[in-house]
């Protein structure tokens, strides 16, 4: 299984490299402002496959010495690196775009794209799609956010080929004084872009302050531990997530007057159940305390 995310994030490299040079290459021969635009998307696509690639490869290394809880956390860098690309490249098509929509307005005359750039951008959207369904059914199968970040990539990529086809739609067939349409669509996916890439780096960012798990997380934690036979009162939860894994920190209480062995199988089956729940690499260290009855006390 963890196979299939190299497998879909190297179909997605070599599709994202068909994609820019073809974007880009008619975007320039059929005028497409928008086109290029889109092109430049798929270069940045292209550049995240390899942040990727290399995060996924570095974060499957097992614990060593220095890095106690596993390397996780590369995989949580690496969707960072992917928000910076994706709010760098949406800078650079907005900038591209927004030039050309102020020159068109000073009067500068601007032939509307060619009609060939339409089936460009209608395929880039179905290839596009494609990759993000692949690419998010196998990180969220592996709980991996760079995975998972780098296919909401794709589909912003599909999204901005999407509004490409109606601007370039716009300045073909409205006439000449809508070719404004293709550069203010150019415009707008950057926008896309740049919102997809922030709420990608903030939420890398929440991770590598070690935020802890959801509410609802936390309460099926609890939940869980309750549901254990012999233990009661869960409490001093600490949980935060490692990149596709979980760390869970949980004090319970047990009868005083068990044994060590009892005491320790219970602690086992806490243990066992939060890790069916989040995945066999889950961290989990539960620290047991003793629970006396009033007789017991006394003595």
């Amino acid at each position: 299984m963890k196979d299939n995310v190299i497998v879909v994030t190297i179909i997605g490299a070599f599709s994202n490299v068909a994609l820019a040079v073809v974007k880009v290459l008619f975007g320039l021969v059929g005028n497409s402002a928008a086109l290029i635009a889109d092109g430049v998307h798929s270069v940045s696509d292209l550049v995240t496959d390899a942040v990727v690639l290399f995060g996924v490869k570095i974060a499957r290394k097992p614990p060593d010495d220095n890095h106690t809880y596993g390397h996780g956390r590369y995989e949580t860098i690496s969707a960072f690196l992917v928000g910076l690309i994706l709010v760098s490249a949406g800078g650079v098509i907005g900038w591209h775009g927004l030039r050309q929509a102020i020159g068109i307005l000073d009067g500068a005359v601007v032939a509307p794209p060619q009609l060939f750039t339409l089936a460009i951008a209608a395929v880039s959207v179905v290839v596009k799609e494609i990759l993000f369904q692949l690419t998010r059914t196998a990180g969220r199968a592996q709980n991996s956010p760079v995975v998972v970040a780098n296919a909401w990539h794709h589909r912003s990529d599909a999204l901005s080929s999407v509004a490409t086809l109606i601007g370039i739609s716009g300045a073909i067939f409205l006439g000449e004084r809508w070719v404004i349409l293709d550069p203010i669509t150019a415009v707008l996916v950057s926008v896309l872009v740049v919102v997809v890439g922030l709420k990608t780096a903030i939420h890398a960012l929440r991770e590598m302050t070690d935020h802890a798990l959801s509410e609802n997380e936390c309460a099926e934690v609890l939940s869980i531990v309750d549901a254990v036979s012999g233990v009661t009162d869960p409490h001093n939860l600490k949980t935060r997530r490692l990149g596709p894994t979980v760390a869970v920190e949980i004090h319970v209480r047990v009868d005083g007057e068990m044994t060590v062995n009892e005491a320790h199988a219970r602690a086992s089956e806490v243990e066992r159940r939060i890790r069916d729940r989040f995945g066999a690499d889950t961290t989990v260290i539960t620290h047991v305390e003793p629970t006396f009855t009033d007789a017991a006390a006394r003595r």
